[in-house]
């Protein structure tokens, strides 16, 4: 089974590292949008992790507004147009943790 993360972040690089590290398992990849609004060097060290992919459209996200949507479905066609194919596709954000495995 092939699983993506969609992660839609906007702060906390070393919070979102965890979030990846919590994630990474065999047969997963991980997309990660990061607000158009921030300065995106601060994630910059964890494009190095192999399983992990930033969206290059990025989306100005605003708090409860239509332009979240608008990252999410900009996010989704990037991993749509990705070689890999996905069964399925967890939407969440930078902001979560499992709490089981």
């Amino acid at each position: 089974m092939n699983l993506c993360h969609l992660i839609i972040t906007y702060k906390n690089a070393d919070q979102l590292a965890r979030l990846i590290n919590a994630l990474t398992c065999p047969g997963s990849d991980i997309f990660v949008h990061v607000d158009k609004k921030i300065d995106i060097t601060q994630f910059e060290r964890l494009k190095e992790k192999t399983n992990v992919t930033f969206v290059k459209n990025r989306v100005k996200v605003n708090w409860g507004g239509f332009s979240l949507i608008n990252a999410i479905t900009a996010s989704i066609a990037e991993i749509k147009a990705s070689e890999t194919k996905y069964d399925f596709i967890n939407l969440i954000s930078g902001q979560d943790y499992p709490i089981k495995k």
